[in-house]
């Protein structure tokens, strides 16, 4: 659908928080429980403690090793005091796991269907989920972890600058630091910062974890033994290359230059793709040079063809990048179909990508 200038939230705050009600929490505890979910994800589960872990970036995988989803785990103490269902509170081995909230029923499904004879339970949590940042200070280093205080958390992995992540029992919004923003402001930071979420850009079922830099967001331990999905997964890592990747990108009319850096513009008039869709050279047929998933304003996500979209170089066989191409994207208007919208599309890498990218060729290097 196309939308309009009014309905672009403003930009995020320097320093503030968001309080992420997109997302959901499923508690799993019990005896079995590191175990259990050691098999079911992408990272390693069993060197952590509470203690010293907070939280951590991870996914869960189909057999066939595409996403179901993406995850943060938090290791839970019994000193929190979570209580389970019977209202009794649990001294066992557990985990807080955060999830898109569209996706929290599917996972819960997810968890049962490996159950087997495994001692855990699974259960719905209902603690407040944030993020925090500060991109005056830009200090990202300590976990946030304070059981008496009934709040924990984790810093965020994924690229730098994307501040912390806690769960809280109560509302501690006046004890945070900096201006209170939205999800959609927290979304446009996440966005410029090129980091995909949720099942609308990394696409349930389909996405792979390396297309969606999971592996440059800390999300796979490749010395990890079995998991759901790993072979793919582990194969990709020794041997393939990586030819597409979700990157951000700026969107702008078709009439106009390309942008020479990335900027969110809340005054835009540009309409936006409703769905997935194909991006496109601007002057000449071939084929597809990516996809792109989701937009704000006048910024957004997409899958691109790296060595199509931008200067990167995969291989020694050369790019068909030039920097004159340019892209786009097309659809047919949801009021009129008859009515094609058309805006272009430039993608940017960004430097943590870049070096994720110079520490994968060393290690490609070191195993030929």
């Amino acid at each position: 659908s196309a939308s309009t200038a009014s309905a672009f939230p403003s930009p995020p705050p320097a320093t503030g928080f968001a309080r992420l009600t997109n997302r959901a929490l499923v508690l799993l505890y019990g005896r079995d429980a590191t175990h259990y979910l050691q098999g079911l994800t992408t990272t390693n589960i069993k060197d952590l403690t509470f203690d010293e872990a907070g939280g951590f970036y991870s996914a869960f995988l189909n057999a066939q090793g595409r996403v179901l989803h993406d995850v943060f785990i938090y290791p839970i103490d019994h000193a929190l005091g979570l209580e389970g269902k019977d209202g009794i509170t649990h001294n066992k081995p557990g985990f807080i796991i955060d999830v898109d909230k569209a996706q929290a029923a599917t996972l819960r499904s997810h968890l049962k269907r490996y159950r087997l004879r495994a001692k855990v339970a699974i259960e719905p949590a209902n603690w407040h989920i944030w993020s925090t940042w500060d991109d005056v200070n830009a200090k990202d280093s300590e976990n946030h972890t304070d059981p008496s205080a009934q709040y924990f958390g984790c810093v965020d992995t994924r690229a730098p600058g994307m501040g912390k992540r806690i769960l809280s029992s109560a509302d501690i919004s006046k004890t945070l630091p900096g201006e209170e923003s939205s999800v959609a402001g927290y979304d446009i930071r996440r966005i410029l910062k090129g980091v995909p979420q949720g099942p609308s850009e990394i696409i349930s079922g389909e996405a792979l974890p390396q297309e969606s830099n999971m592996d440059y967001m800390s999300g796979i331990d490749f010395r990890k033994g079995c998991y759901v999905g790993q072979e793919l997964t582990i194969r990709t890592h020794h041997t393939g290359i990586v030819r597409k990747r979700i990157l951000p990108v700026q969107l702008y009319n078709m009439n106009e230059k390309p942008p020479d850096r990335l900027q969110y513009d809340p005054a835009s008039s540009l309409s936006l793709p409703n769905a997935p869709r194909n991006i496109a050279r601007v002057d000449t047929k071939g084929r597809s040079a990516g996809k792109f998933l989701r937009g704000v304003g006048n910024i957004g996500l997409a899958l691109c063809r790296l060595e199509t979209m931008t200067d990167v170089k995969l291989t020694e066989e050369g790019s068909q990048w030039t920097p004159q191409q340019e892209f786009k994207v097309s659809w047919l208007a949801e009021e009129d179909q008859a009515e094609e919208l058309e805006v272009k599309v430039k993608a940017f890498v960004p430097p943590w990508h870049r070096n994720g990218l110079s520490i994968r060729n060393m290690h490609r290097q070191q195993n030929t």
